[in-house]
């Protein structure tokens, strides 16, 4: 507690009990080693491109969990007082999974191993459990203001922006007015 008033009223730059074990992924991930040397699961493909498309993956789940670390700095996550609702967490409710899970996936790539992209699904399964677990404890603490939280934004992945609406939709097989050119007086 020292070393956190000593760091200002800004706290530490990252909590050690923010870091969350991902014993789900690091289980998936043995137990696939375990299947590959026994029954080994190539992935189709040069070596080249298992590491060109694991590596960028490994460094995106990396950055996305550090950041979301220092976002949540301020607050312990095991139990917070207050929702965690900046930096990635503005766009994702769970970036932390959201970054572990493409750790997971980038591994499993540049590692061309078969088993290890499998072991996502049940891994998936298991963490999307948890979350849900999560999400009533938040929202038996935050009641309401965890609602509106959940309302805006998604679980996991970003929404894609979307373009502004300016006219009604239509039927692509009738023609507006303005593709007829400008607009002819009616006979009566």
């Amino acid at each position: 507690m020292a070393a956190e008033n000593a760091a200002g009223a800004r706290g530490p730059s990252w909590r050690m009990s923010n870091v969350p074990v991902p014993e789900a992924h690091l289980l998936g991930l043995a137990v696939a080693v375990l299947l590959h040397r026994r029954h080994p699961w190539v992935l189709p493909g040069p070596r080249s491109a298992h590491v060109l498309l694991g590596m960028p993956l490994i460094g995106a789940g990396g950055h996305l969990i550090a950041r979301s670390v220092r976002a949540a700095r301020q607050v312990d996550l095991a139990r917070p007082a207050q929702l965690v609702v900046l930096g990635p967490y503005a766009v994702s409710r769970n970036p932390m999974y959201a970054g572990w899970a493409l750790l997971h996936l980038g591994a499993a790539l540049a590692g061309g191993s078969g088993w290890a992209v499998a072991a996502l699904v049940p891994v998936g399964s298991w963490m999307h459990g948890e979350v849900l677990r999560e999400e009533r404890v938040l929202t038996g603490a935050f009641g309401e203001e965890f609602r509106r939280y959940r309302e805006r934004v998604p679980r996991y992945l970003p929404r894609l922006a979307r373009a502004p609406v300016t006219e009604p939709a239509r039927d692509a097989r009738t023609p507006s007015p303005s593709d007829h050119g400008p607009a002819r007086p009616t006979p009566e």
